[in-house]
């Protein structure tokens, strides 16, 4: 199958913001048993920086990264990072570059910026995944729920 020619921007529409909630909640929440709304619950959500991927029009990946700051090497150094969260496809176009599409996105919006690096909590299954682009292990992440295990791991930009 070849790959799709995905077109990558932030919701505009409300259409888009819909398609790009029912998204996330449909393959992040629902298989687990949460409510809708729990998608959007992270405190972080309303200062992050929202993503899609569309094909023929049609919504078929999101994500989200939030700008964080954190000390740096030396007294009153500060080092910029980004947090890269609730990355969903749908699942008629997995394996074909949607995810990766929105992985190189937010790597490069992050590069532009000037982030040293990229963090996040990856569910154990997708740690191959990110591996794959480049991300390293840090330890353990968070427990989502109770039930879902994650890994925290690291992209260094520079």
């Amino acid at each position: 199958m070849s790959a799709p020619d995905i077109e990558l921007d932030e919701p505009k529409t409300q259409e888009e913001w819909a398609e790009y909630y029912r998204l996330r909640y449909e393959r992040l929440r629902k298989p687990l048993g949460q409510p809708p709304g729990t998608e959007r619950d992270d405190p972080a959500e309303p200062s992050s920086i929202h993503i899609i991927a569309k094909v023929e029009g049609r919504v078929v990946g999101a994500g989200c990264w939030v700008v964080g700051m954190r000390s740096g090497s030396g007294p009153g150094a500060r080092q910029m990072f980004v947090r890269f969260r609730q990355m969903a496809v749908d699942p008629a176009f997995e394996g074909r570059g949607i995810g990766s599409a929105i992985t190189r996105h937010v790597e490069e919006r992050s590069r532009a910026i000037g982030a040293a690096e990229i963090v996040g909590n990856v569910r154990t299954e997708k740690v191959g995944y990110m591996r794959r682009h480049g991300w390293i292990e840090q330890g353990e992440g968070v427990t989502l729920f109770g039930t879902v295990e994650s890994i925290s791991m690291v992209k260094r930009l520079r």
